[in-house]
C-alpha cells in the first residue's frame, strides 16, 4: 500500500498532523516506537496538561530564527487550538491565561486525539522503530525491523531528546540527517540547575517565594519571580526552568553563569527591614526573627552564610553582621556549575534547523514532500503550554499542507 502521508512519531504533533490530513480524506499511517500513542502528553503540566496559553510575545519561543514560530502561529494560534479540542470533545477551562482540560487530566487530551485517530481510520503501528528513510522516484521508503512503508509524503515528528523513557531518544535527528538536514546542537531546556559550591544545600527540600536574576559574564539576561525549590544538587522549580535555557546556552559558549536570589522581593529598603526587626523582634534571637520570613532550614542557611550565630539576640547584631545578612537575603549569589540532563528536562532546545524549513507549511526546503513538526525542530517554548501549542501549530500546518 502507498500512503498519502507517513507520520513517524505518534506524539502531540504527529497525531495533530495525521488527523488534519485524514479529515480531508488522505490515507495516513502513524508509526510509533512506544507501545501507545501520546505518552509524553500524559506527563505535561504535572499530569494536568496545560495545552496552550493566551499570552504571546516573541520571548515565549526561542529559535535560531526568532521570527519562525511567529509566522507559523499566525496561521494556527491558541484560539485555533482551543476550538480544535472543543470540537473533539475536550471541555476547556482557563486560569490566568493558561488553558487546561476541564478534567485537569492529561488523559483527556491524549485520549481525545487517539479517539479521533481511530475514528478517521488512521493506521497505527506501535512498538516500531524506524531506522532508515530514503526518497526514490517521488516516493518515500521508510524501513523498520517490522516492515517497509511507502508514501508520497513523510512527516518526522519524533520529538527531541528530553525524557527518553517517554519516547524522545533523538532518533529523528538521524533520519533528518539522512536527508541532508543541518542540526542546531540539541541541549536540555526547562530543567534544573546544579550549584557548586552550594551554601543552601542544608535547606534541601525547602520551597520559598523569591525573585531570581540570571547573569552571564556579569550581565543580566533574564529575571523571574515565583517559587524556588532548593535541592541538594542546586535549584529547581518553574522559574529556574525558565532561566535554565539562558544559563545552559551561555555556559555552552563558555560564559560564567550566575544566579542572584532576592529572598525578600517585597521589601526594597534596608531601613524597613531593620525597622520591622526593632519593632517586632527586638527580644528574639536571630533565628527566631528570620523564622517569621523563611522556613527554618532556609533561615539557618542564610544565617550561616552571613556568619551569624542563630542564638544571637537581634538587638546585639553588629553593623557588619547586619550588612552581611541584608546582602545575603537580598542578593544571594549562586554560581551555576551544570544542569540536569535530557532525562530530567521538559523539552529540547536546538534540533533541525528552521532555516531549511518553511514556516508556512513545515515542509523541507531541501526535499519536497518531507515535513517536520514539533520538538524535533529548533523551536522551544517557555513553561506555560507553549511547547504543546508549538506541537499543535506545526502539526496542523504539516497536515494541512499535504492536502
Amino acid at each position: 500500500m502507498i500512503y498519502d502521508l507517513i507520520v513517524v512519531g505518534g506524539g502531540a504533533a504527529g497525531m495533530m498532523a495525521a488527523i488534519t490530513a485524514a479529515q480531508s480524506g488522505k490515507k495516513v499511517i502513524i508509526i510509533e516506537k512506544m507501545d501507545r500513542l501520546g505518552k509524553k502528553i500524559l506527563a505535561t503540566g504535572n499530569g494536568r496538561c496545560n495545552f496552550t496559553n493566551s499570552y504571546y510575545d516573541d520571548s515565549c519561543f526561542r529559535s535560531e530564527q526568532n521570527h519562525f514560530p511567529s509566522l507559523a502561529l499566525e496561521q494556527f494560534d491558541h484560539e485555533d487550538a482551543i476550538t480544535f479540542f472543543q470540537k473533539i470533545g475536550v471541555a476547556v477551562i482557563e486560569k490566568n491565561g493558561y488553558y487546561y482540560p476541564r478534567s485537569n487530566q492529561a488523559f483527556s487530551v491524549a485520549d481525545a486525539l487517539i479517539c479521533m485517530v481511530q475514528h478517521l481510520k488512521i493506521e497505527i503501528v506501535c512498538n516500531c522503530q524506524v531506522d532508515h528513510v530514503v526518497k526514490k522516484s517521488g516516493q518515500f521508503l521508510v524501513s523498520s525491523e517490522k516492515r517497509q512503508f511507502r508514501g508520497f509524503h513523510l512527516l518526522i515528528a519524533t520529538g527531541g531528546k528530553a525524557q527518553e523513557k517517554l519516547g524522545s531518544d533523538g532518533s529523528g535527528y538521524i533520519l533528518a540527517k539522512q536527508f541532508g538536514h543541518r542540526l542546531v546542537e540539541p541541549f536540555p531546556a526547562l530543567t534544573a540547575l546544579e550549584i557548586k559550591p552550594h551554601f543552601l544545600k542544608d535547606a534541601s527540600g525547602v520551597r520559598t517565594q523569591c525573585t531570581i536574576t540570571a547573569l552571564l559574564d556579569g550581565k543580566e539576561v533574564s529575571k523571574e519571580e515565583g517559587e524556588l525549590q532548593i535541592t541538594k544538587y542546586g535549584v529547581s522549580g518553574v522559574m529556574v526552568f525558565q532561566l535554565s535555557r539562558y544559563m545552559i546556552d551561555g555556559m555552552k559558549k563558555k560564559k560564567k553563569a550566575e544566579l542572584n536570589i532576592d529572598f525578600l522581593p517585597e521589601i526594597q529598603e534596608e531601613s524597613d527591614f531593620w525597622k520591622q526587626m526593632a519593632e517586632c523582634a527586638y527580644f528574639k534571637s536571630a533565628l527566631q526573627w528570620l523564622e517569621g520570613y523563611f522556613p527554618l532550614k532556609l533561615a539557618l542557611s542564610l544565617l550561616n552564610k552571613a556568619e551569624i550565630s542563630p542564638k544571637k539576640k537581634t538587638e546585639d547584631l553588629s553593623k557588619p553582621e547586619k550588612k552581611r545578612l541584608w546582602k545575603i537575603v537580598k542578593r544571594a549569589p549562586l554560581e551555576v556549575s551544570g544542569w540536569k540532563g535530557f532525562e530530567f528536562a521538559q523539552v529540547t532546545a536546538g534540533g533541525v534547523s528552521v532555516r531549511e524549513v518553511s514556516p508556512y507549511t513545515m515542509e523541507s526546503e531541501k526535499v519536497p514532500g518531507l515535513f517536520f513538526a514539533g520538538e524535533i525542530l529548533d523551536v522551544d517554548g517557555t513553561c506555560g503550554g507553549y511547547n504543546l501549542q508549538w506541537a499543535w501549530t506545526s502539526g496542523y500546518l504539516a497536515g494541512r499542507s499535504i492536502v
